[in-house]
């Protein structure tokens, strides 16, 4: 492919967060399934990423009616990725899934990486835990039997135990089946808008049985799927570890049962588990005392900790029960402790005293990575309270280059308990804006942590928490974001502006004043942005402020220092020091007051927008006048400006934008008969007297696609404009000046249709 053709490859499968991320996304074809893909995530998240062979560019998410979805490279295209079909991501998705299904089994430390063997990232998944004693290979490229016995030889005279597991197109299997008598294999199908893993298990008459992965267990050997003995799951799992000569088993809800008080049993009798009595307690059920069978390598659950049962699962009756025994058993393949000492759907579970009480996050000291961290997220949760939206965990710490392994539950609840701290009522939970992945609609699951971690306590009930996570996202989306005010004059159409165009409108207005070292009346900055200052309340008035601002930072000026209220002479306004401390400013930083922080905040903005500006001071115009030009197209080029101008107050008044063509037509002259730079020239003329506060009709010239046309940057620089040469910052600032032309001429409107 030439480097800067059009890509029309259909890519499906990309990485969230980073280039070289391991996080797979599998984009539905369906365009009803993209938008509850999308849910959560934003065009900025997907990767064609380096462990997919790709080039580690962003991609584009594309939602189509009448075709599949897919992504496509945002030109140009520099990429040499060959697999790009829905099953091109699915070793991420298997190193996911045994990452995921290992530590359900007790396995905190586990390690996943993809070989290349030739072809590419991901000829095999090969995840490593025990502390680095066990392999699990999973072989997803073909290879040769020679290459195939060298690598078993290699891998066995390490002391690592290994076992070989095979991809969908390995055609080694038959293989393995001779060797060990059975082989296991993966495979990734498409439902409900992913990629689900499954495995199977190949016999020497070629049969494959297929399961999921969390009807396996683990033991010394490897993965157990149920189909490696004749009997069926439960009978399997009653041999691994129970002392009952009954086969009635009831299957237990996964994330319905919790135990604590967890101490070895006395009588140890089973081979490949572990026995505990524990108290245990199913969801609207009362507590009592049972006995667990674990795997013999999971790690033995605390009895100073709250645990739950979130795998597969099976209640076995115990015969010959006492006083002393227990009469019920569970047969589990792993658990996983809560945070929290305490959880309202187990109300009874009550943890054995600790050794020792952990400090309080008051008097905990953070380290600094941790702190970091914890700035990071916060950062990122205003952003998406700001495009009103919920972000989820996993997508959250890959934008700091993480993997979800890298964090569990614990640390995940003890940072955003962290970002949220000191709780306080002005300010908004900024934790109820994370979701996890695949969640159903509502809280997430650790959001009750938080809520208890910030001093609400951990006996909320269900619809109590759900209520405080409404509350909480809608108050973060008000006070984060600033609100739009119900009086704000209607754009085009009578349909307010939206909050990003205002906040733009502030800024572009703000630079204006910088421009010419000066302060503005919040009334009047209201009434040129389209706002009313008296919809506007106090409280909206400093969140609109700080939207206009961002956060603190040494690198910009703060803009809002140039706002005073009316009849003030001088100094900061009364909100500015409210300002200041929402955008992160402390007392006591440099400068250490706010009146210091005014005063260096306002120079620094003249500054920093004459230094913009000085390369627009009495500039040299860029358009040579072309009179050849004029003689040959039989018409004086006065002629064509007023037409030019006459055609877009026409459209100001009318509320929409025009293109060169119509402006061309209403002047008599070919759409092609003038270059660029003429036409450039022609606008300036339009727009020379509109003086440093006016209105700028070009604004209104657009070019395909909605875009500002291609000498719109030089039109602002000549006429002494702020002005920019990333076209997003450039299509920010032409849509501020097109707002304010169409309210300028808004009264023509409304006349009109009068």
């Amino acid at each position: 492919m030439p480097p800067y053709e059009e890509d029309n490859r259909k890519v499906q499968t990309a990485v969230i967060g980073q280039p070289d991320a391991d996080w797979p996304a599998f984009l539905p074809f369906d365009h009803d399934d993209f938008d509850r893909f999308m849910l959560g995530r934003s065009r900025d998240d997907f990767y064609c990423g380096t462990l997919l062979g790709g080039c580690g560019k962003k991609l584009t998410a594309k939602r189509y009616l009448h075709k599949k979805c897919h992504f496509a490279h945002r030109p140009p295209v520099h990429c040499r990725r060959t697999q790009t079909g829905e099953d091109s991501a699915d070793h991420l998705y298997i190193g996911q899934a045994l990452q995921h299904w290992l530590r359900r089994q007790g396995h905190q430390q586990v390690r996943v990486s993809y070989p290349d063997l030739g072809s590419g990232p991901g000829g095999a998944v090969e995840v490593r835990f025990g502390s680095g004693t066990r392999l699990i290979r999973v072989q997803m490229d073909r290879i040769s039997l020679k290459r195939w016995k060298a690598t078993r030889a290699q891998l066995a005279a390490g002391n690592v135990r290994v076992q070989w597991v095979y991809g969908p197109n390995s055609g080694i299997t038959h293989n393995e089946v001779k060797a060990e008598g059975h082989a296991i294999r993966f495979t990734c199908r498409t439902e409900g808008g992913t990629r689900k893993v499954y495995v199977g298990t190949q016999r020497p008459d070629h049969s494959v049985k297929v399961t999921t992965l969390g009807e396996c267990h683990l033991t010394d050997e490897g993965i157990v799927t149920p189909h490696l003995t004749d009997e069926p799951p439960k009978a399997a799992e009653a041999d691994a570890g129970t002392d009952t000569t009954t086969q009635l088993a009831f299957p237990v809800i996964p994330g319905r049962l919790a135990f604590t008080a967890a101490v070895p049993a006395v009588e140890q009798n089973v081979t490949a588990r572990l026995l505990y009595d524990a108290d245990v307690q199913p969801v609207g059920s009362v507590m009592t005392r049972m006995r667990i069978a674990l795997p013999v390598h999971s790690v033995p659950p605390s009895p100073h900790r709250l645990n739950v049962i979130e795998s597969t699962a099976h209640l076995v009756p115990l015969l010959g029960s006492g006083a002393d025994r227990p009469n019920w058993l569970i047969e589990a393949v792993g658990f996983s402790p809560l945070p929290t000492q305490s959880d309202p759907r187990w109300p009874d579970l009550r943890p054995a005293p600790g050794p020792r009480t952990p400090p309080s996050p008051e008097k905990t000291a953070t380290p600094a990575k941790d702190e970091a961290l914890v700035k990071f997220l916060r950062q990122k949760l205003i952003q998406t309270a700001h495009s009103r939206g919920l972000i989820n965990w996993e997508t959250l710490i890959q934008y700091r280059g993480y993997a979800p392994g890298d964090f569990t539950p614990q640390d995940r609840a003890r940072l955003l308990i962290a970002v949220d701290h000191p709780r306080a009522s002005d300010k908004p939970v900024l934790s109820s804006l994370v979701k996890m992945a695949q969640q159903e609609p509502g809280p997430a699951s650790h959001f009750h942590e938080v809520l208890a971690g910030l001093g609400w306590g951990g006996d909320l009930s269900p619809e109590r928490v759900r209520d405080i996570w409404e509350r909480q996202r809608k108050t973060a989306y008000d006070i984060v974001r600033a609100e739009t005010p119900s009086k704000t004059a209607a754009s085009a159409g009578g349909i307010a502006p939206a909050d990003s165009d205002l906040i733009n409108r502030f800024r572009t207005e703000l630079e204006r004043v910088a421009f010419r070292r000066t302060l503005i009346n919040w009334s009047t900055l209201a009434k040129l942005t389209g706002a009313r200052s008296a919809g506007v309340t106090p409280s909206a008035r400093i969140r609109l402020l700080v939207a206009v601002d961002g956060s603190y930072s040494s690198k910009r000026p703060v803009l809002s220092s140039l706002v005073k209220l009316d009849g003030q002479e001088t100094g900061p306004a009364p909100f500015f020091g409210q300002v200041l401390k929402e955008l992160g400013w402390k007392p006591g930083s440099t400068p250490r007051s706010p009146e210091a922080a005014w005063l260096a905040e306002r120079d620094r903005a003249y500054a920093l927008v004459a230094r913009a500006a000085s390369a627009s001071k009495n500039p040299s115009s860029p358009f040579r006048d072309d009179h050849g030009l004029w003689a040959k197209l039989g018409i004086k080029r006065k002629t064509v400006v007023k037409a030019v101008r006459r055609a877009l107050v026409s459209a100001a008044e009318r509320q929409v934008r025009v293109s060169w063509q119509t402006l061309a037509s209403a002047a008599g002259i070919r759409p092609e008969a003038l270059p660029d730079p003429t036409r450039a020239s022609i606008l300036i003329e339009v727009d020379r007297n509109a003086g440093p506060d006016g209105v700028l009709l070009s604004s209104l010239v657009v070019s395909s696609g909605n875009l500002p046309v291609p000498y719109f940057a030089d039109i602002l620089k000549y006429l002494g404009r702020p002005y920019s040469s990333f076209p997003i910052e450039l299509s920010r600032i032409r849509k501020a000046e097109q707002a304010r032309v169409f309210a300028a001429h808004a009264w023509s409107a409304n006349r009109t249709e009068a």
